[in-house]
């Protein structure tokens, strides 16, 4: 896998753009269909398929001399014309994902530069047409593409025979002219999209074949795109949409946009009324995605909806594609505003804070970066929301869920919790802990109780502990809405949010240390300073509310002890034992007042204004004959 590390070559990335968008604009009313005609060239002819998408092989002239092969034995086809020398047969020993097998490998030179001479192939404009076991039908084709004829491709098929008939294909798009797309084994999608190509400005997307109308048409995802906006060769953004049929059965196909099974069954009726009913539409707002940590995304909406897929733009035809040379997709141009509009009848939306230690969801070559390729995922817990997919983070990942329709994405600040959430969420939950070596710590709901579309109720959970330990409910949330623009966004969080937030908590810890020495635990000390600052801030968060809740539980048993043992004598027979009982009895219930009032401040996200409550508990115990310290 290659990433660009400097901003070079950019003639060469926007004109691979161009070349795309252009071919977006073409007019669809020639070679939709998939039969080849008297004018098309000589490669179309050769993979002509029939009308139920299968390609004969033992039609062809060179066949039987194929099938006595040995594993790396190979041969030129003798043919005439332009195809003379320009297709080579071989027998390779493959392991695609159904296991190792033997596969007789047809390679067709499209663009006759002789790559089959030197070296038996290569991935200009060159075409592999695969037969797993050598039993004559076909089971996969990868085609490459050259679109700018710059001698590396621009465009990837990859297509799927079951039961040697077409069925769906993957496609790709290189946009940012890295020349990396899909990471292969055995001539398929490995299901490493680490190692192709997440990165930069680029597409990929799904269609299958219709052999009633010999076309293509949108399904699964469909697409998959990636855009680099402050041009470091790393996405920033990832849009991905799910197209399914319009009326599928939820109950019977809960994630159906990710169900292979769907993909590889023969056409049928429903397929001929798509419509995009998911988007997950996921942002690197840190800008924490570097070559040290690629693929960091930060926040993600999860878009359920209904729509007809029929976009302007979306017949995009290639006459450098084997037929049928139309996929259907919506252009890579127009992606995000497509997302930004769409309406959703209900919306989820999910901020990682940290990784997740019961998982390994990230690249197998880099443990250290726990992340999905494809963006922030909803999962299928609580509040179940159809063909989000998986695999899913569970721990240290806020989810805020809204019924609401709406078709727009609106976000705002809260100055309570000092973090941006969805507006119109009604409900929201992250469980804590398993991160940094730490076990399970508990667990925040949040929920905006009168629905004026702010969050306004906060319950804390601790392991174990089915009653919550702290509830607090604000009158004013302390809010301020935020314009959807992912820059401002940007530096909104990086240059106020964190560093303001991470300043509230140190000068909060340390008065309460002050008071009480508290010992952060080792493993979560070191998740202090380990990760994005975002990481950060999120473990010194979760280090501040353990050390409240043991500096107030402190405080609490102490005053409520000696409110239960103090001497309760008529001071009409006045003891010393009974005045001291007296004088503590007063001072205990004036540190619970104290403590109440601290309660509702750190509620509220107010922090400077309960350091002075603290000072008032630190006075408080060095004239009252109290015995509260530890």
């Amino acid at each position: 896998m290659s990433i660009w590390k400097m901003n070079i070559g950019w003639i060469l990335l926007i004109s691979s753009h161009l070349v795309f968008d252009s071919f977006c604009v073409m007019s669809a009313a020639k070679n939709l269909r998939a039969e080849p005609t008297s004018q098309s060239p000589w490669w179309i002819k050769q993979t002509a398929m029939t009308p139920t998408g299968a390609i004969i092989l033992k039609n062809k002239s060179w066949w039987p001399r194929a099938i006595k092969l040995k594993v790396d034995e190979e041969f030129l086809v003798e043919s005439v014309g332009e195809a003379a020398r320009h297709m080579l047969v071989r027998r390779e020993k493959i392991k695609p994902r159904s296991g190792e097998i033997e596969a007789l490998v047809w390679i067709i030179d499209d663009d006759l530069d002789g790559g089959l001479q030197h070296g038996g192939g290569d991935k200009d404009s060159d075409c592999y047409v695969v037969d797993y076991g050598g039993d004559g039908q076909v089971d996969r084709m990868v085609d490459y593409i050259d679109n700018d004829d710059d001698n590396d491709p621009d465009e990837m098929d990859i297509r799927y025979f079951v039961d040697g008939e077409l069925r769906f294909a993957w496609f790709g798009a290189d946009l940012d002219d890295d020349g990396e797309m899909w990471s292969l084994t055995g001539y398929e999608y490995d299901a490493d999209f680490f190692s192709s190509d997440p990165y930069g400005d680029s597409m990929i997307y799904m269609n299958k074949f219709n052999p009633l109308q010999q076309e293509w048409i949108p399904i699964s995802e469909c697409p998959f795109a990636f855009y680099d906006t402050d041009r470091d060769s790393f996405s920033e953004v990832v849009v991905r949409v799910s197209a399914v049929p319009l009326h599928y059965d939820i109950s019977t196909d809960p994630d159906y946009a990710n169900d292979y099974r769907r993909f590889r069954a023969r056409w049928d009726g429903p397929r001929n009324t798509m419509g995009v009913v998911n988007i997950r539409y996921s942002f690197d707002i840190d800008h924490g995605s570097s070559l040290e940590t690629p693929l960091h995304y930060d926040f993600g909406f999860n878009l359920v909806g209904a729509a007809p897929y029929e976009y302007p733009g979306m017949d995009y035809q290639n006459p450098h594609r084997r037929p049928p040379q139309v996929t259907r997709v919506i252009p890579w141009k127009d992606v995000r505003k497509f997302a930004d509009e769409f309406e959703a009848k209900e919306t989820g939306f999910s901020w990682q804070e940290n990784f997740d230690d019961t998982v390994a969801i990230g690249s197998p070559e880099k443990k250290e970066c726990d992340y999905r390729w494809e963006g922030i995922f909803w999962l299928w817990e609580r509040r179940f929301m159809e063909n989000t997919g998986g695999p899913c983070q569970k721990w240290n990942m806020r989810r805020e869920w809204s019924r609401k329709s709406t078709g727009k994405r609106e976000l705002y600040y809260s100055d309570v919790d000092k973090r941006i959430h969805l507006f119109g969420a009604e409900e929201g939950w992250i469980e804590v802990g398993h991160f940094g070596g730490l076990g399970a710590l508990g667990e925040i709901r949040i929920y905006d109780s009168d629905g004026n579309g702010y969050f306004d109720r906060w319950e804390v959970y601790l392991d174990n502990n089915t009653l919550p330990v702290r509830v607090s409910t604000v009158r004013d949330e302390c809010v301020r809405k935020i314009d959807f623009d992912p820059n401002d966004l940007s530096r909104l969080y990086t240059r106020e949010i964190l560093p303001q937030a991470r300043k509230a908590n140190k000068k909060f810890m340390k008065a309460m240390s002050e008071i009480i020495p508290y010992k952060i635990s080792p493993d979560l000390e070191k998740a202090l300073q380990t990760g994005s600052e975002s990481f950060c801030r999120y473990a010194q968060d979760v280090a501040r509310e353990l050390q409240y809740q043991d500096f107030r539980e402190h405080f609490m048993k102490k005053a409520g002890l000696i409110l239960h043992v103090s001497q309760k004598d008529d001071l009409r027979h006045i003891t010393q034992v009974a005045v001291l009982g007296t004088k503590n009895s007063h001072a205990a219930w004036k540190l619970l007042r104290i403590l109440t009032e601290l309660d509702i401040l750190y509620g509220q996200g107010k922090y400077d204004q309960c350091c002075p409550l603290l000072r008032d508990i630190s006075k408080l115990l060095a004239t009252a004959q109290l015995p509260l310290k530890k």
